[in-house]
């Protein structure tokens, strides 16, 4: 696999999730955001924001009559159940076509796209971590009302990835209660 400039799609990555998170709170001020999320694909050719409000998953509990434990927490933590998954994501697609045109270069060979995809997946992180330090996402208690975290679609490894890019993401309180978030279902 040729060499990719990580850099460079970091520093994309950040501007198009500050557009895209940016965008969506200026569009609905009066919601509650509790989780904005950057998720890839398992072939590392798509990077997607995705977000939700306590507004909007109230909404799409009473939509799907929605009352099971186990299926509201996945409806409040799945991010492709999420009402606002994809949206102002016109940014991305620079930074889709650069991953799709790699991975399609490169080939067959498997152990290098999942190497690809590890870099891609901290790249992720990387990229909400500085929109965090620079206090995008607010600060105390505005902050603590929200969970940062990566995911990665259709993927066994998805849980594991999301709460490491959780814990490295958020303060320890937020923290526990992602990690919580299946509460019994999940053994």
């Amino acid at each position: 696999m040729t060499s990719f400039d990580f850099e460079t799609l970091r520093v994309q990555i950040r501007e198009a999730a500050r557009t895209a998170f940016g965008t969506l709170r200026a569009a609905h001020p009066n919601e509650r955001f509790y989780a904005m999320a950057l998720y890839a694909d398992d072939g590392a050719m798509t990077v997607c924001p995705s977000a939700n409000s306590e507004e909007a998953l109230q909404r799409i509990l009473v939509d799907n009559d929605c009352t099971d434990p186990r299926d509201i927490a996945y409806t409040r933590w799945g991010t492709a159940e999420w009402a606002y998954e994809d949206q102002h994501a016109e940014g991305f697609n620079a930074v889709c076509d650069r991953l799709r045109a790699h991975v399609l270069a490169s080939g067959d060979d498997e152990r290098a796209i999942a190497a690809f995809g590890s870099r891609l997946n901290d790249t992720m992180v990387q990229a909400l971590a500085e929109l965090d330090q620079e206090g995008f996402f607010g600060t105390g208690a505005d902050r603590q009302a929200l969970t940062l975290f990566c995911s990665i679609s259709d993927s066994d490894d998805a849980e594991a990835f999301e709460d490491d890019s959780a814990k490295r993401l958020n303060p320890p309180a937020v923290f526990a209660l992602f990690k919580a978030r299946w509460g019994a279902s999940s053994a």
